[in-house]
């Protein structure tokens, strides 16, 4: 029997459709997690930094990467940023992408099954 996958992890979504800004201070140079080189400044917001990849559209996260064994998900996931931590697994903010995408909704076998995992 073949290991179930989380659903996140066969998605991936979220990393192609908001923008992630977050306070500098989550950066590794002031004493966060977030790799400096993966995020750039705001201008205009001197407190703000945000992902690569999410201030344009089509939006893709820089850290969304392939694990393997046809996984997404992302690369610096232990050292992600608040909104990512924040972003709740089967909420209508997931729900509402994955149906943008054209992916089919979570089930409610699913959402029980993983939402402690998330």
């Amino acid at each position: 029997m073949t290991e179930a996958i989380h659903p996140c992890l066969k998605c991936g979504v979220c990393c192609t459709n908001y923008r992630v800004e977050f306070s500098i201070y989550e950066l590794q140079s002031m004493g966060g997690t977030v790799p400096d080189e993966l995020a750039h400044e705001v201008p205009g917001k001197g407190n703000r930094a945000r992902m690569n990849g999410t201030a344009q559209h089509p939006v893709r996260c820089v850290a969304l990467g392939d694990l393997g064994n046809d996984c997404v998900g992302c690369t610096i996931y232990e050292q992600r940023s608040r909104p990512c931590r924040d972003f709740p697994f089967a909420s209508y903010g997931c729900h509402d992408t994955r149906a943008k995408f054209d992916l089919p909704a979570l089930t409610d076998a699913e959402v029980e099954r993983w939402a402690e995992a998330a």
